[in-house]
């Protein structure tokens, strides 16, 4: 009996995702809760890069708070860092409009791994619009993972 391989579903996380979840560490909130599932679930594939971590480390650092650090150890500890390559830069850039060079730079992450980008960064509408790269919602990304 041939069977088949478990399907490893690829996630990058933007900053506001994380910050949801830390900005008031002593609540559960629903967006925590999917982080946590997120590091624990072998089957979800976490990408990313240096800047991604630089904005994560820069958050926790200003919040000052035990689950702020432990959560981006976490996610660091899980997360591949992608070296993007230059073709999926400029396809990228001509979908989004903002001067944040990290978002061109998680959108093209994204179109590299076939990674779903979750985020509720409203820069990045055109580019799930056009169909280049699938981008959930967090309050989408609970539903689906956590439902």
């Amino acid at each position: 009996m041939i069977r088949s391989k478990p399907v490893t579903q690829i996630f990058l996380l933007d900053t506001n995702v994380f910050i949801s979840a830390i900005k008031d560490p002593q609540r559960q909130t629903e967006t925590l809760r999917l982080i946590l599932h997120i590091i624990g679930e072998p089957g979800i594939r976490l990408v990313g890069n240096d800047l991604l971590v630089e904005e994560m480390a820069r958050y926790a650092e200003l919040l000052r708070s035990e689950t702020a650090a432990t959560l981006l150890y976490a996610l660091i500890g899980k997360m591949e860092i992608i070296e993007v390559q230059e073709n999926f830069l400029k396809i990228c850039k001509s979908y989004i409009e903002t001067p944040d060079k990290a978002d061109i730079f998680h959108a093209s992450i994204c179109l590299q791994t076939n990674a779903v980008l979750k985020s509720n960064d409203h820069h990045f509408n055109r580019i799930r619009d056009e169909g280049i790269i699938k981008v959930w919602s967090t309050t989408e990304a609970i539903n689906k993972l956590l439902a």
